[in-house]
């Protein structure tokens, strides 16, 4: 929110320096982004009147001005803006007046030359507009200087205001809020006008069909309008906010919205059919130009003004180009109205057009004070363009709301902030921001909330209301209190914190990311879960609608991100909540996601050449292993999954411990590595989180070291290509004595001589007897047991040599 401090000061008087309000209103809650200093003291800079424009004799789109600068002479000045024309009256720098540091001089343009320049308002250091030239009341006298038209430069404020605080995206609301801190009277502007004997009612009539996606909608009609360009003390403050002046009408408009936060829209009046206003949902597929040119294609449950042929305006967010304010228009229609915040920012999100008005409507209009916004404007209007304002108003309002009561009990709001603030000091803060305090006594008072706070909804609202007016900074320092609770076990957080020491010993760095994600990110992972993807009735922003059904998509990105900043090798975790929307409600279930890309933690490989699927894949399995073992999870297999569009095609699988599913691992596909420019294979596991703290602090009994000496045989076994290591393991241990230890695999085989579609599985197998040492007769007939069994279960064949 942008607005200039002499603008403020119209409403509320206080006597402080600028850095002073800066401060104040920080910590008061409106945290001010940039101070900055718009236009200079424009010395030399005079009005110039255009007697007379020519066309430039070697450029088509430059032209030769006769300027009358007022010193009695008349010069002539080479300019290429589109919108000078004779008899206007523009900001002019003759030669030697300096401009950004800049001394002006003789030019020759084109071979033409140029005595001056006429100027932009981005030129004279006022906004960013390089549009055209700034255009001065055509009445202004030739000469005069620029400081007398628009006043001294102005200090521009720019303040980041928090998605609950739609009351101070106005000035208004920004004076009410300084009136607050400086104990100073608030002086808002009454709004006089006058009434022509006709009536409105036989202009126009309005009907709303959804009163719950616009709960009022108000008309006033205007006559006799003289188009031009608004004062130029209006046009300075649009441009110190960011906004162009276009004309008397729609700076108007513009002017109250920011005055007020109340987004109006001027109609031109001739253009609607039939002189009536409805407010309707789009068609299906309608479509409709939108002011800025563009075709847009609407949804049904979009809202749309429309008369009784077409739509006229997208509600809430654009006008359209079918009734736009031009040079001709006669007759006005002023609309202010309230929209439904969730549908404006579907709306906006469906679209991809954000606006100044859909920016406020989507986090909330105040609906009582509407129509006197609407009044402010058309006094402005019969005061700027001479406009002959019909008698009443057309206020379709059809369940005005009541405010809201709220008992606040004064102790409690002192052990909420943990200062002892007096029930007076409390009661002047709430006064002071407008809330009535209906009725008080010495332990409690009842509330009416205003209906500009619609963000004050419990007594906690109101107890940060009452210090960030006393001032955050009173608060003493205090150290926390710890509580200990007998008979609560705190064994799962020390389980989950073991955990994360576990990964971090494997290599794994912690990571953390939001809760709320956004659907695009989540499709590149597959779309089949869309169902199951929790929305937010009221996101912030599109990029945070989602509530994340999986650890996996931000993990991925992450990764993206540290590749992007030429981080070329990354072992992350990241422990969190997922959610799943049932039938039954929003399940939510913690996991642990696992994310590897390049060689981290692997530094025997050659980091010269390019890391294989296999050794990635292999490598987090690995780590999972090693992860479970440390966890005390049993039972574990790792089993092929047919189906996961996160991961390629053939490289996912289910992680099982006993019967019960614990999660995922696999290579990530292609499109979503595409998406981060990740070339090279990426590797993810997620885990529930449950499952692998669920054994972490179980003891086991302890065994004795061995007394005897093992004996190790090998096996290499020819199987085919589909064979898995998994069948070999459980065929020999099926048959294996109680004298065999281990079964390690340590060579994988494939081509000549072996056969296409057949593969070597080399394995070492230890045996060791508790009771006495073994003979190598005893392990070689312990051997061929588990080699037969082996070549029986799988079809396998012992290569030799």
């Amino acid at each position: 929110m942008k607005f200039t401090l002499s603008w403020l000061k119209e409403y509320v008087d206080f006597d402080d320096t600028v850095e002073g309000l800066a401060d104040r209103l920080t910590f008061a809650g409106l945290e001010v982004e940039k101070i900055e200093t718009v236009g200079g003291m424009f010395d030399g800079v005079v009005a110039g009147k255009i007697l007379a424009v020519e066309p430039h004799p070697d450029a088509d789109k430059l032209r030769l001005c006769s300027v009358d600068y007022g010193a009695g002479a008349t010069l002539k000045v080479v300019c290429g803006a589109p919108n000078v024309e004779t008899g206007g009256v523009y900001p002019f720098a003759p030669v030697g007046t300096v401009l950004r540091g800049e001394k002006l001089k003789k030019a020759k343009i084109r071979g033409v030359e140029s005595l001056g320049m006429l100027c932009a308002a981005d030129e004279l250091g006022l906004s960013n507009d390089h549009s055209g030239l700034m255009v001065l009341n055509p009445g202004t006298v030739p000469g005069t200087p620029l400081t007398e038209i628009i006043g001294a430069p102005e200090t521009v404020f720019e303040l980041e205001i928090t998605p609950n605080r739609p009351d101070c995206l106005s000035v208004i609301g920004i004076a009410r809020e300084v009136a607050a801190i400086y104990g100073a009277p608030l002086k808002i502007p009454v709004p006089e006008i006058k009434e022509s004997t006709a009536a409105v009612e036989k202009y126009v009539s309005v009907e709303v069909q959804d009163t719950g996606k616009c709960p009022r909608y108000t008309a006033h009609v205007l006559k006799n309008i003289q188009i031009a360009p608004a004062p130029e003390w209006m046009q300075k403050r649009l441009n110190a906010c960011g906004i162009r002046s276009i004309n008397n009408v729609v700076d108007i408009t513009n002017y109250v919205l920011l005055e007020t936060g109340h987004p109006l829209h001027a109609f031109d009046y001739t253009l609607l059919q039939a002189g009536k206003i409805i407010v309707r949902n789009a068609g299906a597929g309608e479509k409709f130009i939108t002011l800025d040119g563009t075709e847009r294609v609407l949804n049904e449950h979009m809202t749309v003004i429309a008369d009784t042929e077409k739509a006229i305006a997208l509600g809430g967010i654009m006008g359209g180009l079918n009734t736009e304010i031009n040079d001709h228009t006669k007759t006005v229609l002023l609309e202010a109205a309230v929209f439904e915040k969730s549908n404006i920012r579907a709306t906006v999100k469906a679209l991809g057009l954000s606006t100044d008005s859909s920016y406020r409507f989507q986090r909330g209009v105040n609906a009582e004070s509407v129509e006197w916004a609407s009044r402010r404007a058309a006094a402005l209007m019969q005061d700027f363009a001479g406009a002959e304002l019909c008698a009443g108003v057309l206020d379709a309002y059809a369940a005005p709301k009541t405010r809201r009561q709220i008992t606040v009990h004064w102790h409690k709001i002192c052990d909420l902030i943990g200062l002892g603030i007096p029930a007076g000091t409390q009661k002047e803060i709430f006064e002071s921001l407008g809330i009535s305090v209906l009725e008080s006594d010495t332990e409690k008072a009842l509330l009416e909330i205003p209906a500009f706070r619609d963000d004050l909804e419990r007594e906690v609202d109101l107890s940060e209301e009452v210090i960030r007016l006393y001032g955050v900074d009173k608060i003493p320092e205090k150290m926390p209190d710890a509580t200990t609770i007998s008979g609560v076990s705190d064994a799962r957080i020390r389980a989950i914190h073991a955990c994360h020491k576990n990964l971090a010993g494997l290599g794994a760095r912690e990571i953390m990311n939001y809760t709320l994600v956004n659907h695009a990110l989540l499709d590149l992972f597959g779309k089949e879960n869309y169902d199951a993807r929790e929305e937010l009735p009221h996101p912030i922003s599109s990029d945070q609608s989602v509530l994340r059904t999986s650890l996996i998509p931000q993990m991925v990105e992450s990764l993206g991100r540290n590749k992007s900043r030429q981080i070329n090798e990354a072992l992350f975790f990241e422990s969190g909540r997922t959610f799943i929307k049932t039938e039954q409600g929003t399940k939510q279930v913690e996991k642990i996601c696992i994310g590897l890309m390049g060689t981290a933690g692997r530094g025997a490989l050659d980091k010269q050449r390019p890391v294989t699927r296999e050794e990635t894949f292999l490598h987090l399995k690995g780590l999972l292993e090693n992860l479970f073992a440390a966890q005390k999870l049993v039972k574990v297999q790792f089993r092929p999954l047919d189906k996961a569009p996160e991961f390629s095609a053939g490289t996912a699988v289910e992680i099982t411990a006993g019967k019960r599913k614990i999660g995922v691992l696999g290579l990530i596909n292609d499109a979503a590595r595409k998406e981060w420019r990740l070339n090279d294979p990426v590797a993810a596991a997620e885990i529930d989180l449950e499952a692998l703290i669920e054994n972490v602090w179980r003891r086991y009994p302890v065994k004795d070291i061995p007394l005897y000496p093992s004996i190790d045989r090998d096996f290499a076994f020819i199987v085919d290509e589909q064979v898995k290591h998994e069948e070999i393991v459980k065929a020999a241990r099926s048959a294996a004595p109680a004298e065999l230890e281990t079964i390690t695999l340590f060579d994988l085989f494939r081509g000549k001589p072996l056969e296409q579609g057949k593969k070597s599985m080399a394995y070492n197998f230890i045996y060791r007897s508790p009771a006495g040492t073994l003979t190598d007769e005893r392990v070689n007939a312990f051997h061929d047991i588990v080699g037969k069994n082996v070549c029986e279960a799988t079809g396998a064949a012992i290569r030799e040599g």
